[in-house]
């Protein structure tokens, strides 16, 4: 017995050549208790060691008997430092037949639902992780390099992305405030558009957001009536919204009785397919057209 200082664990060497046992040190097995190798695995482990020399059978389960022997059951098999597979022997409920189970990602690739092999029989269970447990190849390394150096790139990406459209999004949400502010110094920067108004149509569209969410109903516009008489009216797209000026000369005959008779109510009262006032100058006007076209 001897204590493995790198995986903190009691490892106990088994007298069957090649088998390595370990154990929790928080719960180590007792001493002078012998750990064997259940009998029904020593032919199919004694045909593996003489085919394959330099593998190891790691053990990290086992049981114990009435007689009170430790039998242990199940092994990682090692070659060198490299993992090929995992073996383990279970009694069937049904018949108590002996199955030698067997997985690694080469069996799971030749099933067609994945997972783990079995055989009843030793020599069989034998000849298939011969076949299947063996050194990646150099495909398979250069595959597994790949995929594990994209892992990296991808995680260090993500925490590269993540503060950078943090930091975009901020940035872009202060120029945004600021254009507001400073509109006939950078107007010039953001718009070919001589008549565009950017501070006049983000109020808009705030204006229009907050009425829009008031009322709770997409069938609308919200009109924004100007100073000068002309009328804003805001309409909901797939993304914000459409503004658009009219003035008396252009503006629909629904839409002209419609604020006329809103223009009489008070502030937050509602007229039933008609629309609602939200103060003076704002209103919240049933489309026409967009219920014509919703029939």
């Amino acid at each position: 017995m001897f204590i493995d200082d790198i995986n903190n664990r009691y490892t106990y060497l088994n007298s069957m050549k090649n088998i390595v046992h370990e154990d929790p040190i928080i719960h180590p097995i007792v001493p002078d208790r012998q750990i064997m190798v259940n009998p029904n695995l020593n032919p199919l482990l004694d045909k593996l060691m003489r085919e394959r020399p330099t593998w190891r059978f790691k053990s990290r389960d086992r049981f114990y008997t009435k007689g009170g022997a430790c039998h242990t059951v199940r092994f990682d098999i090692y070659d060198g430092d490299e993992e090929l597979g995992k073996l383990w022997m279970e009694h069937h409920w049904r018949d108590n037949a002996v199955r030698y189970f067997f997985h690694n990602p080469r069996v799971s690739d030749e099933r067609l639902r994945g997972g783990a092999a079995f055989s009843t029989k030793p020599e069989v269970a034998a000849k298939r992780i011969l076949k299947a447990f063996h050194l990646k190849t150099p495909s398979e390394r250069a595959s597994e390099s790949s995929r594990m150096t994209g892992e990296v790139i991808g995680k260090a990406t993500a925490e590269v992305s993540w503060p950078l459209r943090k930091a975009r999004s901020n940035i872009e949400s202060r120029l945004f405030a600021y254009a507001i502010t400073h509109w006939d110094k950078v107007k010039d920067y953001v718009t070919n558009d001589p008549n565009m108004d950017l501070p006049a149509l983000a109020l808009a569209y705030d204006e229009a957001q907050a009425v829009q969410d008031c009322f709770n109903d997409n069938r609308g516009v919200v009109v924004r009536i100007e100073p000068n008489g002309s009328y804003l009216i805001s309409r909901r797209a797939s993304e914000g919204y459409t503004v658009e000026t009219k003035d008396d000369s252009t503006l629909s005959d629904h839409m002209r009785g419609a604020l006329g008779l809103l223009k009489l109510m008070s502030d937050g009262n509602i007229i039933p397919e008609v629309g609602a006032r939200a103060k003076a100058n704002l209103f919240f006007v049933m489309d026409k057209r967009e219920e014509s076209n919703g029939e």
